[in-house]
């Protein structure tokens, strides 16, 4: 059965490019042995992601990432089952996002904006607005 996981959390206030380049490169080696696909955002030090895979697999992943200092304040804004992935051939895909194009695709300003008991549509349909930018 397949599963998506969005979470929304707060980098750690002085997160180098470096130390995302380190989180994309672990994420994308774990999800490829782990049949994992995703996508990570970043706009104003929040991270905003989506994990796709196996209910068991993306909940160990997602204790893990709790656990990593570089980023704290998790909220989790949806996890439930799916019908498909929205990055079936990314491991991670990852896009740094400026307030303008956050607003253009996901009708908010800053990812802090959602929120577990609002509309739960909303952070999909900015991850599904994303993807049609990677190749």
């Amino acid at each position: 059965m397949l599963y998506e996981l969005i979470y929304r959390s707060d980098a750690i206030p002085d997160i180098l490019e470096k130390d995302i380049e380190n989180i994309l490169s672990t994420a994308r080696d774990f999800n490829e042995a782990n049949e994992i696909t995703g996508c990570l955002l970043f706009n104003n030090n929040q991270f905003l992601q989506l994990l796709e895979g196996e209910f068991d697999i993306v909940m160990a992943l997602y204790d893990r990432i709790k656990k990593d200092p570089r980023n704290r304040n998790h909220m989790t804004l949806q996890m439930r089952e799916t019908d498909y992935r929205v990055y079936p051939n990314w491991t991670m895909a990852f896009q740094s996002m400026d307030k303008s194009q956050v607003k253009s695709k996901g009708g908010v300003t800053e990812f802090t904006e959602f929120e577990a008991d609002k509309d739960s549509a909303l952070p999909k349909q900015l991850f599904e607005a994303v993807s049609h930018n990677m190749t």
